[in-house]
């Protein structure tokens, strides 16, 4: 994102902020999806009021997601491309932005909006699901460069936990490339996601790697996307815990959107930072200096940081002490 140097530059802001409204109250209206065979439809066909589909559709049309025919909506080609992926179906408007309105309270308390542990809510597996696919379908790139940069690190059967591994895709692209041995650690609803997905090529253990038993010993440990959820306390557990079950020489691999030394920088880490505080209770975005510290503390020595700056996020690699 730009920085901010005049009013023009915050009035830009503000438009930004518009157009994604206007991109979640058509995905809450399951307008996209009504769409999604390019087919022009009228108001009253989506069951919608004109003027606030004129007005919202201008928007959208703007930003070439939409076409307009007449009086009639479709999506543009880029538009029903987006939404084949499951990218345009993500949110609703008044959730997202009441969320955002809770901003103001946040700053006197520093409670969350809501607390959703990760994205993933136990008693409500269908969000849940939605979750993962997400997660899964952004990472596809992602999981390709971990292996690429990890592959040096293994050798052919290294035990690795995929501590909170979700979708389970990490973890499979360490089995693929790596010829790793896989055990994926979560929660069950995420668990059974992974399962149907991967089968009896990963092992699978459900509960909570703070407290529940994490099985071991291992020859490492790949914790992707998972120490901005906790504040430094519960890192700090998490890394003695594992600690115990890591063989001495073993890995530590943390894949996150890590602050360069400077802070503030990259902006996916600092614009990130935000969700974790409306969403969770003590996450936030890391240095790399402040986890490669904290696993000192609790016996990994760090090795290396390895930046992927396409898919903006580094690698951390320290090894268990002997």
């Amino acid at each position: 994102m730009r920085p901010i140097r005049n009013e023009r530059d915050l009035d830009t802001l503000r438009r930004s902020l518009s157009a994604y409204a206007a991109v979640c109250a058509w995905s809450g209206k399951h307008l996209f999806e009504k769409l999604g065979d390019r087919v022009p439809r009228t108001a009253s066909e989506l069951g919608v009021h004109p003027r606030a589909l004129e007005i919202t559709g201008m928007a959208l049309m703007h930003l070439g997601l939409v076409n307009r025919v007449g009086d009639k909506w479709c999506l543009s080609l880029t538009g029903q491309t987006l939404y084949q992926q499951g990218v345009l179906s993500r949110h609703n408007a008044q959730k997202i932005f009441t969320s955002y309105a809770q901003l103001d309270g946040i700053m006197d308390t520093g409670a969350p909006a809501e607390s959703t542990e990760g994205g993933v809510v136990e008693d409500d597996p269908e969000r849940s699901r939605n979750f993962m696919n997400m997660l899964y379908r952004r990472s596809a790139q992602s999981v390709e460069e971990v292996a690429s940069q990890l592959k040096p690190w293994l050798q052919e059967g290294d035990h690795i936990l995929d501590v909170g591994g979700g979708h389970g895709r990490y973890g499979e692209a360490l089995r693929q490339r790596c010829g790793a041995t896989i055990t994926l650690f979560d929660r069950s609803v995420c668990v059974d996601i992974a399962r149907e997905r991967f089968g009896d090529s990963q092992s699978y253990i459900a509960g909570d790697f703070l407290t529940d038993s994490l099985g071991g010993p291992y020859d490492g440990a790949l914790l992707s996307n998972i120490v901005h959820g906790f504040g430094l306390e519960e890192n700090r557990r998490l890394f003695r815990r594992l600690a115990e079950v890591t063989k001495p020489g073993g890995l530590l691999v943390l894949k996150d959107m890590f602050f360069g030394e400077t802070g503030a920088h990259p902006e996916e880490a600092a614009m990130f930072g935000m969700t974790m505080l409306l969403f969770t209770r003590e996450g936030r975005s890391y240095s790399a200096q402040e986890m490669t510290t904290l696993a000192a503390e609790e016996g990994f020595e760090k090795v290396a940081v390895l930046p992927v700056p396409d898919c903006h996020f580094s690698l951390i690699v320290a090894r268990r002490s002997a």
